[in-house]
């Protein structure tokens, strides 16, 4: 070979080894669910969307970017820090944040367009200004002057709070540099993109840059943020739970536009109980804390209608007296039964009915049920067990239940009834409201000695019939 040759075949070998790095160093992104790859698709192997890969480069920018490197520490030798929670001044929504607003937090608050998320967050913020905070309140969905009518009409002193509308992460962190805020509140997460990226704002991988930066930012600044995020069509967060993992707390506010109550509950909290529930009544001054909410939830209750039952169900610490509803209702279609259950778990509402099937000789295979919680609320734990049966019997036999009665209780699969947490706790709640008449298990009831009240302990569902007919 000749020297030429040696050298086209030496230079054609340095052009592939610079394509492969330059190949190497190219990575697609998925601008819908985030899914990388180092290879073009046309098609997302994830999540199926045509045409989605964004090409960007792999990891340069990272590189350049890395902080400080920080040793680890042993545990023992970390001194404890005590923390302070900030109340906002609305008792529900502390109670829900587990007594407080814990400082450098991250709380993501979800609900459905109209629910009354910009109106609670706008509030808090216009409490915690008035005791000398500071608040920066961006908002990506709503003008300025938008935002100030709304002040005026609930009449907020917002002094304290500075606003910044329809802008980008770049425009809010150099906002937060100048203001230095205790608190930020973002409405919402969607509407803020970044010009570091090429994807949309509010697809799944801008979703999860802009809020990676936000914890960040708060976490070593030290403010606290509050974060607004959609409800998309399947009940969930946008994102879809993407967020949910990178954030201190997740609530979700709940509630009928139709009624003007709201429901604010923790389904994660790193700082305070699960499942707590906050009760608010949105008026003219905009939304207050309900301090009664077992008499708000079953002020509007026909007690002497067959299909009802009252149960105290328990929202993290605090019980909560509810009633469930049932409607059992002849099928014209034989053999399709419908089952449908508004508050409760459906597969367990349709256990319970085969119980009442076995045990009681009840043909409701012939029927269709309805079953409803009242006041939007859900229950979820297995002591609510004999308040359903006790609605579905009652329904099905088309006898009204025992005046100022309580019935709870699990329900097994042999019929029999099991003892539940918390005993002592509902029936004080219970007690409290009125109630007198308690249908217990027999191994909780039996210890119950009282002239005040009435204490029936039932061992099966046998038994429960037998309360509801004497």
């Amino acid at each position: 070979m000749t020297c030429c040759g040696k050298a086209a075949a030496n230079s054609c070998w340095g052009s592939a080894l610079a394509t492969k790095h330059t190949r190497g160093s190219v990575q697609f992104e998925c601008a819908e669910c985030g899914f990388q790859s180092p290879k073009y698709y046309g098609r997302c192997p994830q999540c199926q969307a045509w045409n989605a890969m964004i090409e960007s480069a792999a990891g340069e920018e990272d590189a350049a970017g890395d902080a400080a490197e920080v040793r680890p520490q042993r545990l023992s030798e970390i001194d404890p820090v005590r923390v302070r929670r900030q109340l906002s001044g609305m008792d529900e929504f502390d109670r829900v944040l587990g007594g407080g607003i814990v400082p450098h937090s991250v709380t993501l608050i979800g609900g459905e367009p109209g629910v009354g998320k910009s109106t609670l967050l706008l509030e808090v913020s216009a409490m915690l200004a008035s005791r000398g905070m500071k608040v920066l309140y961006y908002s990506g969905e709503e003008s300025a002057p938008q935002i100030k009518l709304r002040a005026e009409r609930l009449k907020l002193r917002c002094d304290g709070i500075f606003l910044f509308t329809i802008g980008t992460l770049e425009d809010l962190k150099g906002h937060l540099r100048e203001i230095r805020p205790d608190f930020l509140v973002i409405d919402s997460i969607q509407t803020l993109g970044s010009r570091k990226t090429s994807h949309i704002s509010g697809s799944v991988a801008s979703l999860r840059y802009v809020t990676a930066e936000i914890v960040e930012w708060g976490k070593q600044s030290g403010v606290t943020v509050f974060i607004i995020g959609h409800i998309t069509k399947e009940g969930q967060l946008a994102g879809p739970k993407t967020l949910e993992h990178m954030v201190d707390a997740v609530l979700y506010f709940q509630g009928e536009t139709q009624t003007d109550i709201r429901l604010l509950r923790a389904e994660k909290n790193r700082f305070g109980p699960l499942n707590e529930v906050g009760i608010f009544q949105m008026s003219e001054r905009g939304l207050v804390s309900v301090s009664d909410p077992s008499q708000v939830l079953i002020q509007d209750r026909q007690a002497h209608l067959p299909g009802t039952a009252v149960f105290p169900a328990m929202n993290g610490m605090r019980p909560l007296l509810t009633e469930v509803q049932a409607l059992v209702a002849d099928n014209p279609f034989a053999g399709n039964p419908r089952r449908i259950a508004i508050g409760f778990d459906s597969y367990r509402l349709s256990m319970l009915i085969s119980i009442i099937e076995k045990k009681l000789r009840l043909p409701f295979y012939k029927s269709d049920v309805f079953l409803n919680v009242t006041g939007g609320m859900v229950i979820r734990e297995p002591a609510a067990d004999l308040a359903v049966c006790q609605a579905l019997v009652t329904s099905y036999k088309n006898i009204a239940p025992r005046p100022n009665s309580v019935v709870m209780g699990e329900v097994g699969l042999t019929g029999e009834i099991r003892p539940i947490g918390f005993m002592e706790t509902r029936l004080k709640e219970a007690i409290r409201q009125g109630f007198s008449t308690f249908c217990l298990p027999s191994a909780q009831g039996a210890a119950l000695n009282s002239h005040d009240i009435s204490v029936f302990s039932i061992e099966n569902l046998r038994d429960l019939l037998d309360f509801l007919k004497s």
